[in-house]
């Protein structure tokens, strides 16, 4: 009888853990807007090297992740640090992910990432 009573323990804590995952997840998708990819998206949008002046290259950035951000006078992320710290429109948690819009320097070795939105 014991032996019922710990499987029924346990498949209610996973159950619980499951139920707790996908509530996190569902979080971490609303911090996050998504809009269809459109040409239009990348109108006025040219942007120029700050360190070289150059023109900066358009591309997609995916970010495992999500990007952490810290001020430099509060230092550098953690190791503990995790994607509920993540910006926002940082994390696609979909099977094919969204992407940042971003510009590249390829030569200053500079990225430029625009975190309005996630393109899918």
């Amino acid at each position: 009888m014991l032996e019922n009573e710990y499987r029924i323990l346990a498949g209610a804590t996973a159950i619980a853990a499951l139920l707790l995952l996908l509530w996190l997840m569902r979080g971490l998708q609303r911090r996050n807007r998504s809009v269809a990819e459109d040409p239009r998206l990348w109108e006025g949008r040219s942007y120029r090297c700050p360190e070289c002046g150059r023109d900066m290259e358009q591309g997609w950035v995916l970010l495992g992740k999500g990007a952490i951000w810290s001020p430099r006078r509060k230092g550098r992320p953690g190791a503990f640090s995790h994607i509920g710290q993540a910006l926002e429109n940082t994390i696609s948690l979909s099977l094919r992910p969204a992407t940042n819009m971003g510009w590249r320097c390829g030569g200053c070795r500079l990225l430029l990432l625009d975190h309005s939105k996630l393109v899918k």
